[in-house]
This record gives structure tokens, C-alpha cells and sequence, in this order.
């Protein structure tokens, strides 16, 4: 990448400036962010194998009682792809905040994955920490009736962007991005909530194999109800996450930076210093 390519994470942007900067972003990086998490493929391909079948939780209902079929939502399977997936999608998390950290501070916009895994391993341990406080403070929000927990979530969900940017403590971590978000709750919430919806939408086109294993114990067509068809469907539809999720990471990630500039003038700073090295520069000549 030309070092004139280089996207400014840092600066003041209004809502539909960030949006553009997104699909910036995006259009730069993203191949070059996949193939950094492309390691995890093996991990999905294990994913699919241990998530139980359709029919073997018909199995469950069927040679059992309400206390069978409950035992096979529960079974090892069930646990196995739950700890798998959350810890997959963990990954990418940190992986793609650790990416845009080395990018914001590079001179050219060049990330090496080797650098961004080192920050991944060393952000691990204290963001899985993080992560039990967020989620406890959001499901208490949400027992509370929803909205307190959307609060909640939307005051404290960069916590990891500060951790990874800023070298802050975990419970600093969770200070800073309220204050980041604060007077700044609305456009974060609604920012945020399109790019979920768009996401979502997305999503669809993964999850259409998984509605036709439905379709195909309705209409018994055995290919589409076969065990083989849905571990097809289950593997498309993880690498759909895959692929889409760090889309919505980049974009918090930019508003972020955004919040972030409003509060230090970091753009200024960089331009003013920038400004003395080229001085410098001229002088030296002469």
C-alpha cells in the first residue's frame, strides 16, 4: 500500500463521515485482515463436526422422554461448539481491534499478522476478564428491562478498543469508554445498529442451507436432511461469521478513533508535529 493510501483513523467526523470512512476501510483492509484469521478455518471445519444434527436430537426425543431431549441440547456436543464458537468469535474480536491498533500508528498503513497476534496473545487473558464484566453488566441491565442493559452496552463497548489502543487496565478500560460515549450515546447506538441490521442481513445468505435442512425433513428429501448436509450448512454458515463479523468490528473501531480525536485532538497533534519534522527537513538543506 502507497503510504498516500493510508486512511487517518484519527479526526473529527459527523455520522455519515465515519460511515464513508467504514467503507474505506473496509475496501483497503479487509482482504488483508481475512487472511490473517484464515488460521481459524480448521477451527470452523471442527465446529461443524461437533454440532449435533437434526435428527439426533429427534433421536433424543424419540427414544426418550421431555428429560431425553434435554439431555441432547446439553450433551458434550452442544457444550463443545458453544465454548468453540464464542472463543472463535473472541478471536477475530481481538484480532481486528489489535489490526486497526497497528494500523492507526503505522506510517504507511502496512500491518504485519505476526504483530497482530503477538497483541492478540498479550490482550487475551485480561479481555476474557473484561468480557465476564461486560456481559454481567449487560445481562443485569437487561433483566432490568432491556433498555438499562442497551445502555449499558453502548456506554461500555469499547472497552476493548481502550485496552488494545491505550494500555489501560481492564477496570480503566471500562471508565474510558463510558467517557468516550458520553455525549456521544446516540450516534454511537444508532451508528452501531445499522451496521448490525446490515450484518444481519448478510447473514442470511450463510444461514439459507440451515433452512433447508428444515424444509428438507418437512418434505423428506433425504440429501437435506442428511447428517452430511448439515455439517455443509453448519460450516457455511460459521464462515459467514467469519467473514462478516469483523465488518462490524471495523466499524466500531472507526468511531472509536472518532470519539477518541474529539476528546485529545490527536489529528492536530500529528499534523503539528509532522509540520516541525518537515521544517526540520528544509533547514537541513541549507
Amino acid at each position: 500500500m502507497e503510504p498516500s493510501q493510508k486512511i487517518k483513523l484519527f479526526g473529527n467526523r459527523d455520522f455519515s463521515e465515519n460511515f464513508d470512512m467504514t467503507l474505506n476501510f473496509i475496501k483497503l483492509n479487509y482482504t488483508k485482515l481475512l487472511k490473517g484469521i484464515a488460521i481459524l478455518i480448521p477451527a470452523l471445519l471442527i465446529l461443524a463436526f461437533f454440532t449435533p444434527t437434526t435428527s439426533s436430537l429427534t433421536a433424543g426425543m424419540d427414544t426418550s422422554d421431555v428429560m431425553g431431549f434435554y439431555s441432547s441440547i446439553f450433551s458434550i456436543g452442544f457444550v463443545l461448539v458453544y465454548i468453540l464458537s464464542t472463543l472463535i468469535t473472541y478471536i477475530i474480536f481481538l484480532y481486528t481491534i489489535a489490526y486497526m491498533s497497528l494500523y492507526a500508528k503505522s506510517t504507511d498503513g502496512t500491518v504485519k499478522n505476526a504483530e497482530v497476534w503477538s497483541k492478540v496473545a498479550n490482550a487475551f487473558l485480561p479481555m476474557i476478564g473484561g468480557a465476564i464484566i461486560f456481559g454481567f453488566l449487560s445481562t443485569i441491565g437487561i433483566l432490568l428491562c432491556i433498555i438499562p442493559g442497551i445502555i449499558v452496552y453502548v456506554y461500555l463497548g469499547f472497552y476493548a478498543y481502550v485496552y488494545i489502543n491505550e494500555d489501560r487496565g481492564v477496570i480503566d478500560s471500562f471508565y474510558r469508554s463510558y467517557e468516550l460515549v458520553s455525549n456521544n450515546w446516540w450516534i454511537t447506538f444508532v451508528y452501531g445498529l445499522v451496521f448490525v441490521i446490515l450484518i444481519g442481513i448478510g447473514s442470511i445468505v450463510f444461514t439459507i442451507p440451515t433452512y433447508l435442512i428444515t424444509l428438507g425433513y418437512a418434505l423428506q428429501i433425504d440429501f437435506l436432511s442428511s447428517d452430511i448436509f448439515a455439517y455443509i450448512a453448519t460450516f457455511i454458515s460459521s464462515v459467514g461469521g467469519l467473514l462478516l463479523s469483523p465488518i462490524l468490528y471495523m466499524a466500531l473501531g472507526v468511531m472509536y478513533y472518532s470519539h477518541r480525536n474529539k476528546l485529545e485532538r490527536i489529528d492536530m497533534i500529528t499534523e503539528i508535529e509532522s509540520i516541525g519534522v518537515d521544517t526540520d527537513e528544509t533547514n537541513n538543506q541549507f
